[in-house]
């Protein structure tokens, strides 16, 4: 008995011993560390994942939270949420926003970091910009990455090159290319893995340190036994004025400035499997990328047609239909009378190739010159107003799409509201 309290009374000795010497090392927390990544340039509407990321040196687990002072985010508690920036009005449509990002770790320290975001600016340092274009030449281990810049700065040096990986985070580079003059540069990438989805965005660069980004863009690569046949695809695209109530999906809808629209673009693969299906939307100015995007059945998808998305594989008679919204742009944008703007989404696939289809919209402006009136776009009908109900006509019409079918239906359920 005396030997067992002689054992715990020692080893209540070395533990507050341990304490004593060792505790204020072992409970010394330090702060995280937090990356909000690059500086960012879009235009109005346009859509584009936050490269934000931490990492904490006691491997403690980390919560993360944005705060932009302007545009909207798909989450603020994650580190690479979607932002969609905002119209701006001030300073010929131009306009900079800062989006921070705090991490915390589990010892309740924090860190931040800050990125700013310029819409409108032509993602243009001195006369430079880089436009990221969709990859070619995909096979299982390998592909083309393109980009596109604009004339380099006179007087600089200007270097291109591709970030690149299986997520937003890129965490590969290629090799740093000299550009002489502007258009269009590319570069392969290999040792890929099988069958995965890989991001990637094209960087230029002045010898001065400028940098500019562009949009990120996906593909994906095939298993080894796969056979690219020479499968085709069939596009359409429509369009609904949902501000006016007119459901009735043509190729050309009326507007007024400040309604809201509705584009649904239909691709139905015919005998045989397409792969790498990426679609990009060309909105044309004036018509502002509002989001609520639709893949199918997928409510709130990720991504933003305007920056590009890849979709995979339409399997043989598959179909897959993309809807979205926009806003037509305020009465002082366009002059007195009738404006036609056309919207154009470029479809590429590794058996089609690329493949364009159309939709056009008629704007009518009647408004005073000098009025400050501001369209909101919405009908103060709370059916036609919501956004949900808009989304489940698009959803219920694609399964009639290349029936006819949809048109009956629109019909009908135009006659009821």
């Amino acid at each position: 008995m005396l030997q067992k309290t002689i054992f715990k009374t020692s080893a209540l000795f070395v533990v507050c011993l341990s304490v004593l010497f060792f505790g204020t090392e072992v409970f010394a927390a330090q702060a995280p560390t937090a990356n909000a990544g690059p500086d960012l340039y879009l235009t109005s509407g346009q859509s584009i994942t936050l490269q934000g990321s931490g990492s904490d040196p006691q491997n403690s687990s980390l919560t993360y939270y944005w705060d932009c002072s302007g545009g909207t985010l798909s989450s603020y508690n994650t580190p690479q949420p979607t932002y969609t920036a905002p119209y701006a009005y001030q300073y010929n449509n131009q306009a900079s926003y800062t989006c921070t990002l705090t991490a915390t770790n589990g010892y309740g320290l924090t860190n931040s970091d800050t990125a700013m975001v310029f819409v409108n600016y032509n993602n243009n340092v001195g006369g430079l910009s880089v436009q990221t274009n969709s990859a070619t030449n995909i096979y299982s281990n390998q592909a083309t990455l393109n980009g596109y810049t604009t004339n380099p700065v006179y007087g600089t040096t200007t270097y291109a090159w591709f970030q690149w990986g299986t997520s937003a985070s890129y965490g590969n580079e290629t090799a740093h290319q000299t550009l002489s003059s502007a258009g269009s540069f590319n570069q392969n990438v290999a040792n890929l893995s099988q069958n995965a989805t890989y991001h990637f965005r094209a960087v230029a660069q002045t010898n001065y340190g400028n940098t500019v980004y562009g949009q990120d863009m996906t593909f994906y690569t095939a298993g080894s036994g796969n056979y690219y046949g020479s499968g085709s695809l069939s596009i359409t695209k429509k369009v609904i004025n949902l501000t006016s109530g007119n459901l009735n999906w043509q190729a050309s809808a009326n507007a007024n400035p400040g309604d809201i629209l509705s584009f649904a673009i239909t691709m139905q693969a015919d005998g045989q499997d397409v792969h790498n299906v990426a679609i990009r939307d060309i909105l044309p100015a004036n018509l502002i990328y509002k989001g609520n995007m639709t893949v199918n059945a997928s409510l709130n998808s990720s991504g933003s047609l305007v920056s590009g998305i890849n979709i995979g594989t339409i399997p043989a008679g598959g179909i897959e239909v993309i809807a979205y919204q926009v806003q037509v742009a305020p009465a002082a944008n366009f002059s007195y009378g009738s404006t036609i703007l056309n919207n154009s989404v470029s479809v590429t696939s590794t058996e089609a190739g690329t493949q364009t289809a159309s939709a056009q919209v008629l704007v009518s402006n009647s408004a005073v010159s000098g009025a400050t009136y501001l369209p909101t776009g919405l009908t103060n009908d709370p059916i036609r107003d919501s956004f949900f109900f808009p989304v489940a006509l698009i959803l219920l019409g694609s399964w009639f799409y290349f029936s006819g079918n949809i048109y009956k239906f629109s019909d009908w359920l135009e006659a009821r509201l």
